[in-house]
């Protein structure tokens, strides 16, 4: 399910739906919705690893304070991508409605006093399944758990989430790239040396898959990493007695359609192995391949 709408005679949908309505005509409707918030998860999500600097690949790395931060970055990218103005008391006004943001990548949202009464924007986002929700309710009384914290604040219900009007509901977002490569992998990877070895160990273990400039900056870690991936001396020369190139998505689009790889794009790039010999001929044409 990516997306279920409150019917028209539920309770709470005449207080939603203006809101639903403005934030979906400011999106570009939910088609546009659907292909923007996905990537503002994984842009969030990765800010917050920050694995360039960090050396951190995953989000079980980080610190408390941290994941609580995400929700504060997920608000400020949220809020920038439909350029709605901040409330007065709440995180969002959605044709003069005071809506609060509220994320969590566990299976409950914490609800402050003052979102009581008010509309809530839920966001919830999982790193293994790699399926994120999106969706609006009411905050009423008979939605919230009894108990308190110290400040006061609460959960929902599981009940009450039946009251929410999904507008990406297990809806997929791109996966955390570290996760997918698997940890004998990465360990290997991060043991190779330095920039230079480890970008040449990266791309020979994953060859014909896109690997975009996070990846790479992530892994070099150095302020001239993308030197390290090019010639004179950085991976491609590494790889090349191996009989394998690097492509660019940038500079090598009509080398890509004529080796019959994916599509990729401008800021990824893509390592191969030719295996005919025309495909070794189209690469020494090129300059990328040593001939015999």
């Amino acid at each position: 399910m990516t997306h279920a709408r409150l019917p028209v005679n539920h309770p709470d949908h005449d207080a939603l739906w203006p809101v639903v309505d403005a934030l979906l005509r400011r999106a570009g409707g939910w088609e546009g919705l659907a292909s923007k918030v996905p990537d503002l998860f994984r842009l969030g999500i990765d800010e917050v690893i920050d694995t360039p600097r960090s050396n951190r690949f995953t989000i079980e790395e980080i610190e408390k304070t941290e994941k609580t931060y995400l929700g504060t970055k997920m608000e400020i990218l949220l809020r920038n991508y439909l350029q709605f103005p901040k409330g007065q008391v709440l995180d969002l006004n959605i044709a003069g409605v005071e809506v609060d943001i509220k994320n969590t990548m566990g299976r409950a949202w914490t609800i402050p006093q003052e979102c009581f009464g008010h509309i809530a924007l839920l966001l919830r986002s999982n790193e293994n399944s790699a399926l994120c929700d999106l969706g609006l309710i009411l905050v009423r009384h008979d939605y919230l758990n009894l108990g308190r914290n110290r400040d006061l604040k609460t959960t929902l219900t599981a009940q009450s989430l039946t009251n929410v009007w999904w507008l990406l509901k297990d809806h997929p977002y791109p996966k955390n790239f570290w996760l997918e490569l698997g940890l004998a992998d990465r360990m290997a990877i991060q043991s190779a040396g330095g920039a230079t070895k480890r970008l040449a160990a990266l791309f020979e273990r994953l060859q014909n898959r896109p690997i975009g400039r996070t990846q790479i900056l992530g892994l070099a870690q150095q302020l001239d990493s993308m030197k390290r991936l090019r010639n004179n001396g950085g991976a491609r020369d590494v790889l090349r007695p191996k009989g394998i190139v690097i492509l660019s998505g940038n500079y090598d689009r009509d080398l890509i359609k004529r080796l019959g790889l994916q599509t990729i794009k401008l800021d990824e790039f893509i390592s191969y192995r030719p295996s005919t010999d025309d495909q070794s001929r189209l690469l020494q044409d090129a300059g990328l391949l040593d001939r015999p």
